[in-house]
């Protein structure tokens, strides 16, 4: 009986410890993320290149404080300093930050879109380090 306990036990722990990891999405997923998102073709290398310098494409990540408290959330790192509110609806893509923390990205492509559009992709300090005038993600191999 207690081997049936101690089974239960450790079935609990690695579903909480795979539902505090999250997902991480290849280059492909996270092209074909954006497509559905609707983002020009034109800038899905560079998009691709930008998760995989902000967040290594974990959707869940969250880093901070960062200044004036600020933290980052998601798989684009929007910032809660001027795109989200931490506690309700709100900043420039009128989202709750935690929103940007799970496995649906698509309010997270919405925002990232917004920002671009605002700020182009000089606004990622992994962009600008990783990918600007560089080779960007060859996605040649996936289907999007």
């Amino acid at each position: 009986m207690h081997l049936i306990g101690f089974f239960f036990s450790f079935i609990l722990l690695i579903l909480f410890v795979t539902s505090i990891q999250g997902k991480v999405l290849t280059q492909c997923e996270a092209a074909q993320e954006l497509v559905k998102g609707g983002v020009s073709r034109s800038f899905i290398s560079n998009f691709v290149c930008l998760m995989k310098s902000e967040s290594g494409f974990d959707t869940r990540k969250k880093t901070g404080p960062k200044t004036l408290s600020s933290y980052c959330y998601g798989i684009f790192q929007i910032n809660s300093s001027k795109w989200c509110e931490q506690s309700r609806k709100g900043g420039v893509c009128n989202k709750k930050c935690d929103d940007f923390i799970n496995d649906n990205i698509q309010d997270d492509v919405a925002c990232a879109k917004t920002i671009h559009s605002q700020e182009g992709f000089n606004h990622w300090p992994g962009w600008v380090k990783d990918c600007k005038n560089k080779a960007l993600p060859d996605l040649s191999g996936c289907k999007y």
